[in-house]
């Protein structure tokens, strides 16, 4: 019983401490494909052949779906995500068995990369990470 109650003391801990969210933010760091991540799990992951990406400057939304529209997600900003900053933004996404909304989460910025326009935004509500490219000329 004292090992039991060990383990939850150390498990609570962890989640009080945001331990379980720093390793989650760890392995989205690791990340450099297009996608959304969430709790450390590649939800969805862009791949040439059967996705597409794309980019709304004048609205600052971005969106990843496969050729069928039956997987994806847009994230939709409420300004342009500058690297070292936070952005405020909607997240819509599918499961296997659902649509998700997230409403006014808010990123830490990283990028655009001037060279890729990779931009890597983390939110540590929900532990939810979205890697996107802007698609323009003037990063």
């Amino acid at each position: 019983m004292k090992k039991l109650n060990v383990t939850i003391l150390a498990a609570a801990s962890a989640l009080a401490c945001g331990c379980v969210n720093g390793s989650a933010l760890e392995e989205f760091r690791q990340e450099s494909e297009i996608g959304l991540y969430i709790k450390g799990e590649r939800v969805l992951v862009f791949n040439e052949e059967n996705y597409q990406s794309g980019f709304n400057e004048e609205r600052n939304e971005f969106w990843v779906m496969d050729d069928n529209m039956a997987d994806f997600f847009i994230l939709k900003c409420h300004s342009f995500p500058t690297d070292g900053n936070s952005v405020e933004a909607d997240l819509t996404y599918t499961t296997s068995d659902n649509i998700k909304d997230k409403s006014g989460l808010k990123f830490d910025v990283t990028g655009p990369d001037s060279s890729t326009g990779i931009v890597k935004l983390w939110s540590k509500s929900g532990s939810t990470g979205v890697i996107v490219r802007v698609l323009q000329s003037d990063l």
